[in-house]
């Protein structure tokens, strides 16, 4: 089988949830099928390149525009590399306008992770574009069955939607330096931890408003367009809040390791499901979430893995943070659980073999499931 897996990015070099995802399963799904990727190039030049041992075709692009690249070659690109199966990992307008254009004859396999919720202006031209782009797919897997029951986007092709969740390399997580997570606790004391992209649906306004209230340090690692507005915010309300900016991934485990708690303050379906939860998850925390409607609260089950509160609420979330910090046994008792259960359902061998199965059902039967108009 070849496998072709589409997105604007690749992690490495972009790091973020969706290039992650893909490159993950790009590497573990090649134990089985010959696997590239497309992806845009952020220059004005195509090239072919190896990322993470897989091989990507980075097409040329003149810019992007509310985040989407454009690329005129994509669509041919897209065609001439579509052989048998094409995972195209959804929001990405390019890669979507783009199937619509060329008509590969491959199936259609859309990885969904998020509706578009800002860019309301936008979703009226490119709305309709995206609903028959997913009506051509022959399978969609969003992310988790609380994601499907609230989209409006999917309602309309349930019938062809499998949830499948995301998974982590969970070993990646599992050795910590002890010098490490000392030295932290020392810089820091006793400490809760959020960690990931500093944008307006993370909800870090409102953990800085929390933060007055939490009887611990608040530590927010990271780095993004908010980072520099709640450095200052967090100085005017006097809290004690750390800023480390961006971290490696040893400094992440150490942070994870060494902290009380994790917080996932967000306060937009934009938040669609929360890998940096089962990451906290891994090295045994519980986490305080926020109630979205969305996989977060898959992710992190209410009273077992954490505790949940309402989003853009710096009171109730405080609360909740200072619960788990004034009870022990129950965050032991969260962070096992929590531990055990990222082990069981979402590691990305896991994830992996559940998404290659859904490809084989689709080789086997043949012909597209979904034909666009006049495909025969």
């Amino acid at each position: 089988m070849h496998l072709l897996h589409v997105y604007k990015d690749f992690d490495p070099p972009v790091a973020g949830g969706i290039e992650g995802h893909m490159a993950r399963m790009c590497r573990m799904q090649r134990a089985w099928a010959d696997v590239e990727a497309l992806t845009c190039s952020r220059t004005c030049r195509t090239r072919v390149v190896e990322r993470d041992g897989t091989r990507v075709t980075e097409a040329a692009e003149w810019g992007r525009f509310q985040n989407a690249p454009m690329a005129p070659t994509f669509p041919a690109l897209l065609r001439r590399m579509a052989r048998d199966v094409v995972v195209i990992h959804a929001p990405f307008p390019t890669g979507e306008l783009s199937w619509l254009l060329a008509r590969p004859r491959a199936r259609l396999v859309v990885r969904y992770h998020s509706d578009v919720v800002r860019q309301a202006a936008a979703m009226r031209i490119y709305g309709p574009f995206q609903r028959m782009f997913l009506q051509r797919a022959d399978c969609i897997l969003p992310t988790s069955q609380q994601y499907l029951n609230t989209s409006p986007m999917l309602a309309a092709v349930r019938d062809r939607c499998r949830v499948i969740p995301l998974g982590i390399d969970t070993a990646a997580f599992d050795h910590p330096s002890e010098e490490g997570v000392a030295e932290l606790r020392a810089k820091y004391g006793r400490y809760v931890l959020f960690a990931g992209r500093h944008r307006y649906y993370k909800g870090l306004r409102v953990l800085v408003e929390a933060a007055q209230g939490i009887r611990a340090s608040v530590v927010a690692a990271g780095d993004g367009p908010e980072r520099d507005a709640c450095r200052r915010l967090a100085e005017e309300r006097g809290v004690r809040m750390f800023f480390p900016g961006t971290l490696t991934h040893e400094e992440l485990v150490n942070h994870l390791h060494g902290c009380e708690a994790f917080v996932f303050p967000s306060v937009a379906r934009s938040e669609a499901f929360g890998i940096a939860l089962l990451e906290a998850h891994a090295c045994g925390k519980p986490a305080v979430a926020t109630t979205l409607g969305t996989g977060v609260e898959f992710v992190n089950r209410h009273g077992e893995t954490g505790l949940n509160a309402p989003p853009g609420d710096p009171r109730a979330l405080a609360e909740a943070v200072n619960a788990l910090l004034d009870d022990a046994a129950m965050r032991e008792r969260m962070g096992r659980t929590a531990r055990e259960r990222v082990r069981r359902e979402f590691t990305m061998e896991t994830v992996a073999r559940r998404e290659f199965e859904v490809f084989e059902q689709l080789m086997e039967t043949g012909a597209s499931a979904n034909p666009a108009p006049g495909d025969g």
